[in-house]
């Protein structure tokens, strides 16, 4: 079987792939290495690139062998394959403004820039939004509404959300403590004192800085942010009707950029 964690950027996509890793290490199931050839960066927890995800179904015996990656699939030729019952796709989602939030946190860490929240969101941050809603939109548009999960969710409801994914993944029973567990395994400040020691792979890019990432996880956080005039412009935006000059922009600063690899 093969587990694809799949998220936007700053969605806790990490977290769901650090919840389901617990699941199978709780349960005593083997995770399988995935080849280095599917990703040389040996230190992300992304082990198959967008790009290398079709040769690996084709080349892998994922019916036999269990792997799991993290990943932010977003093309419409991954979103539009017909896949086996071997592949499941797990997703999940969060409030775009509290990912837009997470995400300036992270631009100005990993950038060692200090900008302000407005300069970042007009700039940077309202394209960013975009896609996210974008990838959003894309994914439920093409799986089954019983694939997705929600970073609010898993902060609410942790134990029927993780009943749920256990049913995705073909784990037939856990028990309470068992996911009482796994809940204090996979917490913030656990994940956060394991990036302080070295321990995990998530944001490899920021090197020992990475446990920075693991911020608050608060839920809503977006308001202490947004004045009314971006709040507005947020909202269009994750409705798919923002201004042309989004749309314009987005598609040079991100998805020219990525083409030409810059």
């Amino acid at each position: 079987m093969l587990i694809i964690c799949n998220g936007t950027f700053k969605s806790g996509s990490s977290w769901l792939h650090a919840i389901l890793l617990e699941i199978f290490k709780i349960k005593n199931i083997q995770i399988d290495s995935i080849p280095i050839k599917y990703n040389p960066n040996i230190k992300s927890p992304t082990r198959i690139l967008e790009d290398n995800l079709s040769n690996f179904l084709k080349n892998e015996d994922f019916k036999k062998f269990n792997y799991i990656t993290k990943a932010h699939y977003f093309s419409n030729k991954i979103m539009l394959e017909k896949y086996s019952d071997d592949v499941r796709f797990i997703f999940i989602n969060r409030d775009v403004k509290d990912a837009i939030v997470s995400h300036f946190h992270h631009f100005n860490n990993y950038r060692k820039k200090d900008l302000s929240f407005n300069i970042y969101f007009k700039f940077i941050g309202v394209f960013k939004a975009y896609e996210i809603s974008l990838f959003n939109s894309r994914c439920k548009k093409n799986f089954d509404s019983s694939l997705f999960f929600s970073f609010e969710m898993l902060k609410s409801d942790f134990i029927d959300s993780i009943k749920k994914l256990c049913l995705i993944i073909g784990v037939s029973e856990i028990s309470i403590s068992e996911i009482l567990k796994i809940k204090e395994n996979t917490s913030l400040s656990k994940l956060k004192t394991i990036a302080l020691e070295g321990g995990n792979n998530y944001y490899p890019e920021l090197g020992s800085g990475s446990h920075k990432l693991f911020r608050k996880g608060n839920v809503g956080d977006w308001k202490k942010y947004f004045i009314d005039n971006d709040l507005k412009l947020i909202n269009r935006v994750i409705q798919l009707a923002p201004p042309v000059y989004v749309k314009i922009g987005y598609f040079f600063m991100f998805t020219l950029r990525r083409k030409f690899g810059l």
